[in-house]
């Protein structure tokens, strides 16, 4: 599908439409956001470009200087309104004027940038003056655009975390999320506090589109792919296929297996401590550093689960390999907190993260760019828990409740 627009006044307006972008992104909904797209000194002819090139939608961002902004009042709004008698075509405003007793200002469209035509207050709005609001307000969006989708009996879900927005295939949801910051490889802070709320949001978004059936492709940093799956615990009932790069979908029947090692590192750690379960799972010499973190940390317990042979997975083989893994870890687990570590194929990440849905975990990732290398936490999810599995994620190395 294509993308939606974004209308703002650039004076006060920058870094809500920019923050917006990402949090439509997250979401699945590509994003036509000028500061991202318009070369210097071409605004105006590019804009006219974008308006005419194909929009699945819009979103008119409100703040007090929008009544400055004649080019949003003569040309982007009357365009909007006309794409918007098309029932294909979704509109909503995001307002952040209030009134002098701290409520919405409703009025405040209207009276910023008259329209002839048109009343805006007859337009949804989302009270964007925070997170929170502006993830309520591309929750809306999806449902809209799921709705409206051409899908038959399943929802197609394709998302990355490791590469720009640019380039998103033309897909009911497409989610991007924030790139890592320049000289490291994990998400940043601001990529979870983008992903968790659609993550709590993906379940209701799956239902809009009246399928049973979500088929997931692209790729992703394993903790959130772990936390993708999580999203969509097997207790909901719903069908989710994960293809990878190739396009082979793993799912198969159980019966085929792979045969695993599994090993205890040796740890003096308290006996009340977390336990570190580290899976390595790719045809790739073993990591070492997983060993010389858990040496390094008051762990409980930690043990290492390869694949017996470094070979590549069979994708039928996928189903019995997360139930096996899934019971080894319940058993190291037991009751103590989990730190889950993984290096295993993405769509794997995916699966085990649908089959713990009775675990809390703590999510790591390896940060390549640090000297030397280190896992870095994450994220801790809990699958089937209300307002998504993120229960939260760290910044600067504190942690950050989910909303």
């Amino acid at each position: 599908m294509d993308p939606i627009f974004i209308s703002y006044r650039h004076s006060d307006g920058d870094a809500l439409a920019e923050r917006a972008a990402w949090v439509f992104r997250a979401h699945g909904i590509p994003v036509w956001h000028d500061q991202t797209h318009l070369p210097p000194g071409r605004f105006q002819r590019r804009l006219q470009e974008a308006l005419a090139s194909g929009l699945s939608g819009a979103v008119l961002l409100v703040t007090d200087d929008m009544v400055y902004s004649s080019f949003v009042r003569e040309l982007e709004l009357p365009e909007l309104l006309r794409l918007e008698a098309d029932s294909a075509f979704t509109f909503a405003i995001g307002n952040t004027v209030t009134t002098s007793d701290g409520r919405l200002d409703y009025g405040a469209p209207d009276r910023l940038l008259p329209q002839e035509l048109a009343t805006l207050s007859d337009f949804d709005q989302f009270p964007v003056h925070d997170h929170p609001g502006l993830a309520r307000l591309a929750s809306e969006m999806a449902i809209r655009r799921v709705r409206r989708a051409a899908v038959d009996d399943r929802l197609h879900l394709d998302i990355q975390t490791r590469t720009p927005a640019l380039g998103t295939p033309k897909v009911p949801l497409a989610s991007r999320i924030r790139p890592p910051l320049r000289n490291t490889s994990v998400p940043p802070a601001e990529a979870w506090e983008d992903f968790a709320p659609f993550l709590g949001d993906l379940p209701r978004i799956v239902q809009s589109a009246g399928v049973q059936h979500l088929h997931i492709t692209g790729g992703a940093h394993l903790s959130m792919a772990f936390a993708l799956g999580a999203a969509l615990p097997t207790t909901t009932g719903l069908t989710v296929t994960i293809a990878d790069q190739d396009g082979t979908e793993w799912t198969g029947p159980e019966t085929q297996t792979v045969a695993l090692a599994q090993s205890a590192l040796p740890l003096d750690g308290p006996p009340d401590g977390p336990v570190a379960v580290y899976l390595d799972l790719v045809p790739a010499p073993p990591n070492k550093g997983f060993r010389r973190y858990a040496e390094s940390h008051p762990y409980a317990h930690a043990v290492e689960i390869a694949v017996a042979k470094r070979e590549p997975i069979p994708a039928e083989s996928a189903p019995a390999l997360v139930t096996e893994l899934r019971r080894r870890i319940g058993e190291v687990a037991g009751s103590r907190p989990l730190h889950l570590f993984m290096r295993v194929p993405f769509p794997l990440a995916v699966m085990l993260g649908r089959a713990c849905n009775t675990l809390r975990a703590t999510l790591y990732e390896w940060e390549r760019e640090a000297e030397p290398p280190t896992y870095l936490e994450m994220a801790t999810v809990s699958a089937g828990r209300s307002g998504g599995p993120v229960v939260s994620w760290t910044t600067d190395r504190f942690p950050t409740q989910a909303k």
